[in-house]
């Protein structure tokens, strides 16, 4: 596949006509995250803000031994994850840009902000580029000496059978933030306070449900639901639902919900905590009245509700909708669930639901008031001419296709894996290549792109990237180191590649027929290891992205669509995959013009 022609881009196109624009003040802000994380730290003398990192973190008491609890993900979600830092709950938070994780690099910086003596537990949603990315900053910070757990919350069960990917994590996070907080703030160890945060992780369910797509700022292009409908299971970041339906009475949607909820739950004798959550755009009128109807339902159905919780904690942004959890009680972790926290975004008191007392309740009187320096090689060494020629390249070839992936992502995804693309490339090109020295050695090429990416990128490809170019550049480094004399590059970076993708898939369980990047990716290394012939390998990962168009999704935010949705579209080839044929197309182009 050559690449993406003007005309068939114009009509791919055409089919956003028919969606809005979403307004914001915020609209033309540059770096909206940073300047809110800024504003965090009006009224916290506490805080600390590594600005160009986008990690806040709190100091801690002199002496503190406590285990360190830190999380994070892409913003957008407010109050989480910042506003739940404080004493009793989290200490340290990350943020990525909206609705895209952040960076290995980020997370990195993070675990560092703060000494942990007794150890660090990451919770982190389940999303692929936020295990991806915080999985990476575990494994460096192990190297360091560090202690460091992960627990990955997957409360969603609105949506079944995807056994590969797993639940997404949802609102059901801030109980193991609180919970979690709680156990560590007792002086509990690190082994202790993850199997208390696992413990309530296997105990949450949730699901979500909206009257539209949240309306993402800067982004001009974006679908909406009609005006009669409303989508069931429709995630945090405008992910498709377990359906769509006809707006009803309250009471029917609710309905609906606790279908889907109630269909794990266990027996009803358990006593459990419920939230509901406000998904950002509904008033504090419109959600009281939702959270009267859902406790007066499960109540109906002989819930045990010991502790309810109302109010705005994981948004979507301004998406009109909301969200229930319910999570299993024992005593341990009632006693933590009440445990005290500075914290003013989690609810002071919780008390159990009973319509007994609030009859009490109603009177007819009027009421009270109450980088490391790269060191450089001395074989396999490439012109910086050659090489700014392959990144303008490859540059060029990505800026022409971006708008037709960012229009599959759309449709497919979360709409950002074009955007995505170009911020690494550019800032790729924004490196300092137009310096000394006058040629570079390939092993600093790749540790070069890899650290860029790594930092510019973020999000699931970023991670994919930057895992799979530094494993590359690892095993050219063993290459050279091994004294072999002569080293032909062609045969070296083969050999590269291959085990370059032997280590990917060490963290990621995607491959061929899984409707990913890999589709590309794997065919054009296979192909070149096979022949050293890029023309080949270029033309292999081309049908290897086309072959996508038939395939459903395993991984990432796409596996959540309805066939139906690629059907309807005609076959929507995954746009991971031609991002990766828009890459070697432009090295193809660039090799090309010297031959």
């Amino acid at each position: 596949m050559s690449t993406l022609s003007n005309s068939f881009l114009r009509e791919e196109l055409s089919g956003f006509l028919d969606m809005t624009v979403g307004k914001h003040f915020i609209t033309g802000v540059e770096d909206p995250v940073e300047r809110a994380l800024r504003n965090t730290l009006l009224n916290h003398e506490d805080f600390r803000l590594i600005a160009d990192e986008k990690v806040l973190f709190r100091l801690q008491p002199p002496n503190s031994r406590k285990v360190i609890l830190v999380s994070g993900g892409g913003s957008g979600h407010e109050p989480a994850h910042s506003s739940f830092i404080g004493e009793g709950m989290l200490d340290v938070v990350i943020s990525g840009n909206i609705f895209a994780s952040p960076s290995a690099s980020q997370i990195y910086a993070g675990l560092r902000a703060v000494d942990a003596p007794e150890g660090s537990l990451l919770i982190v949603k389940n999303y692929t580029g936020d295990k991806l990315n915080f999985g990476l900053a575990a494994e460096k910070a192990k190297v360091d000496g560090r202690q460091v757990n992960m627990v990955v919350i997957e409360d969603d069960v609105s949506i079944e059978g995807n056994t590969l990917v797993g639940r997404r994590g949802l609102a059901g996070v801030v109980f193991v933030h609180k919970i979690a907080g709680a156990a560590a703030a007792k002086g509990l160890g690190l082994e202790e306070v993850t199997r208390i945060a696992q413990k309530t992780a296997d105990s949450l369910r949730t699901v979500g449900v909206s009257l539209d797509k949240c309306s993402v700022p800067q982004r001009s292009d974006q679908e909406k639901l009609d005006v009669n409908e409303v989508e069931y299971g429709m995630g945090i970041h405008n992910e498709p639902g377990a359906r769509r339906g006809q707006i009803g009475c309250l009471q029917e949607t609710v309905m609906e919900v606790l279908q889907l909820l109630l269909r794990k739950l266990r027996e009803n004798s358990i006593p459990v905590a419920v939230m509901i959550n406000n998904l950002g755009g509904l008033s504090v009128l419109e959600l009281n009245v939702i959270a009267e109807e859902v406790f007066s339902q499960l109540h109906e159905q002989g819930l045990n509700i010991e502790r309810t919780f109302i109010g705005t904690f994981v948004t979507s942004l301004n998406g009109p909708g909301f969200s229930v959890t319910i999570l299993d009680l024992d005593s341990q972790v009632k006693e933590l669930l009440d445990a005290p926290t500075s914290v003013s975004a989690w609810p002071r008191s919780s008390l159990p639901f009973s319509p007994e007392r609030i009859q009490q309740q109603l009177v007819t009187s009027k009421p009270r008031t109450i980088l490391k320096q790269i060191r450089q090689t001395t074989q396999l060494i490439v012109p910086k001419g050659f090489l700014l020629e392959i990144i303008t390249c490859v540059a060029k070839s990505i800026e022409l296709d971006e708008p037709l992936i960012t229009r599959y992502d759309t449709l497919a995804g979360d709409g950002d894996c074009g955007e995505t693309l170009l911020n690494g490339i550019h800032a790729i090109l924004q490196d300092e290549y137009t310096s000394e020295p006058k040629s570079y050695d390939i092993v600093s090429i790749f540790q070069r792109i890899s650290s860029v990416v790594e930092k510019s990128m973020g999000g699931t490809s970023g991670a994919i990237y930057a895992i799979f170019f530094n494993a590359v550049s690892s095993s050219l480094k063993m290459k050279i180191n091994s004294g072999i004399p002569d080293l032909n590059l062609t045969e070296t970076l083969a050999e590269a590649l291959q085990s370059g993708l032997v280590e990917l898939c060490r963290y990621t369980g995607a491959r061929k027929g899984h409707r990913t990047l890999m589709d590309a990716l794997i065919p054009f290394i296979e192909m070149f290891s096979k022949t050293l012939n890029l023309k080949k390998a270029v033309k292999s990962a081309s049908e290897g992205a086309e072959n996508t168009r038939e395939m459903g999704a395993f991984f990432g935010r796409a596996s959540y669509v309805a066939k139906e949705q690629f059907k309807k579209e005609g076959g929507i080839p995954d746009p991971g995959a031609l991002g990766v044929v828009s890459v070697v197309n432009g090295i193809l182009a660039a090799i090309s013009k010297g031959d």
